[in-house]
């Protein structure tokens, strides 16, 4: 289980005109909880804060105020155990080039503390179900970027998580794997997993997703089953509910 409480955080940058410190609030004041079994769409426009929230779940950022618990572990009291239990992807395609995929989650196997001949079975069963199995022992440094998707993909999976959390996960991907990612995500939701993921897909949230949360200047609205959002703010499809808010002022 997923649970943040009056999570804050804020980034001081410099203006590029001025030069100048500013203070950004990217999340302000978040309360969510996400069940075992239970897939939760985390929407909303570029720089509303989505990925700082899923940052902080997977413990590589930490919340100023409130607080964030995985499967009962704090990400501030108890890190090692709350990052043990998360699958994370992030939108940052980060594989070494000069290693096949095979190579690659060897590597992330011991990483995380799981037997290598376990990394190495879940590895090439995850990748094949990922149609890069032909590819297993080619260097990565000429993938595409949806080759390197998958390899990440299956690196966030490897230590067979009970939390996953995706942040634009068919970024790069062709229909029908796309397709074999979300198929993925729901096979995970029936194994009593904890899912939670970030996309501007919106098609795949409505098919996905057992419930909504929509991220607008740091805050979180709606946080319920999607047709009941749409009903709630009488538009016919979800990027709608972002043109309202921004209509609103994220009021």
């Amino acid at each position: 289980m997923i649970q943040l409480v009056e999570v804050h955080k804020g980034f001081t940058v410099k203006d590029k005109k001025t030069r100048k410190k500013k203070r950004i609030e990217a999340v302000r004041g978040i309360s969510l909880t996400v069940k075992p079994g239970e897939i939760y769409g985390l929407l909303g426009p570029n720089g509303a804060g989505k990925s700082t929230t899923l940052r902080m779940i997977a413990g590589l950022m930490h919340p100023e105020q409130g607080r964030i618990e995985v499967c009962g572990a704090g990400t501030a009291t108890e890190p090692e155990k709350a990052r043990g239990a998360v699958g994370y992807l992030s939108t940052d395609l980060n594989v070494y080039n000069r290693f096949t995929p095979r190579e690659f989650l060897r590597i992330f196997g011991e990483f995380q503390g799981v037997d290598p001949a376990v990394a190495e079975r879940r590895g090439l069963h995850l990748l094949e179900k990922l149609e890069l199995s032909d590819f297993v022992d080619v260097k990565m440094e000429g993938f595409s970027s949806g080759q390197r998707q998958k390899v990440s993909i299956a690196r966030a999976l490897l230590h067979d998580p009970r939390v996953i959390v995706f942040d634009e996960p068919t970024t790069g991907l062709d229909v029908l794997t796309a397709k074999t990612v979300l198929d993925l995500l729901s096979l995970m939701r029936t194994e009593g997993r904890t899912v939670i993921v970030s996309t501007h897909v919106l098609p795949m949230v409505e098919r996905i997703c057992d419930r909504v949360g929509i991220i607008f200047d740091g805050i979180l609205h709606g946080d319920a089953p999607p047709r009941e959002i749409l009903q709630r703010w009488n538009v016919p499809a979800l990027d709608e509910v972002f043109f309202a808010l921004a209509a609103k002022g994220g009021a």
